[in-house]
């Protein structure tokens, strides 16, 4: 698990499964975690030959390839990832739709993966075919879209075809990761950490 604890110019300070943070120019590495890029309180890192944007925070990590129950054989082509709730025990990721990411929070609550409309402009989601429908949110009934997203990623994790909804900004503050895209997924969770290991 790759945590960033905060940033400096070009350097950042890079936590690796636990250890000591230490701080890490662009261009270094440290536990085979490489350092890419550093802009404002997002980091760029290199894993595994995997890149991915973090965060300044707890709330995000980088994939890994699962341990097999048994000891032996790693699984052919199922990858993993381990998320870290944040002060308030919520598991947020950078999560790609249609090639664009957005921060989303991870919501078990959520029957579908939901979108706020301005991010759903951006991944050049059809509304004008969607079939539209209301719903009830935190912030009172809403008028939404049921669409079907091409690909949803989220680190080495990914599913196509996944249905979702689009809700107003004003109605939506920010994305939900729903269970039609975790219900591909094996779920664990044990204290501060939860592990998504792909099922198909």
């Amino acid at each position: 698990m790759v945590g960033v604890g905060g940033t400096l110019g070009d350097k950042a300070l890079i936590s690796v499964n636990g250890a000591p943070a230490k701080v890490v120019s662009v261009g270094g590495q440290i536990d085979g975690v490489r350092v890419i890029d550093v802009r404002g309180d997002h980091v760029t890192v290199e894993v595994e030959g995997q890149r991915r944007t973090l965060s300044v925070g707890p709330g995000a990590a980088f994939a890994t390839r699962p341990s097999p129950p048994d000891g032996g054989k790693k699984a052919e082509g199922r990858g993993s990832l381990v998320l870290t709730a944040d002060a308030r025990g919520q598991f947020s990721a950078q999560v790609e739709i249609n090639g664009v990411g957005a921060p989303f929070l991870v919501d078990t609550g959520a029957s579908v993966v939901t979108l706020p409309s301005s991010l759903a402009k951006r991944a050049n989601i059809d509304l004008e075919r969607a079939t539209a429908i209301t719903i009830s949110t935190a912030n009172g009934r809403a008028r939404a879209y049921r669409v079907v997203l091409n690909t949803v990623k989220l680190g080495v994790l990914g599913a196509n075809l996944v249905e979702a909804i689009v809700v107003e900004d004003a109605k939506l503050p920010f994305a939900l990761l729903g269970m039609s895209f975790l219900n591909r997924m094996d779920m664990h969770r044990e204290g501060d950490s939860l592990t998504l290991l792909q099922r198909y």
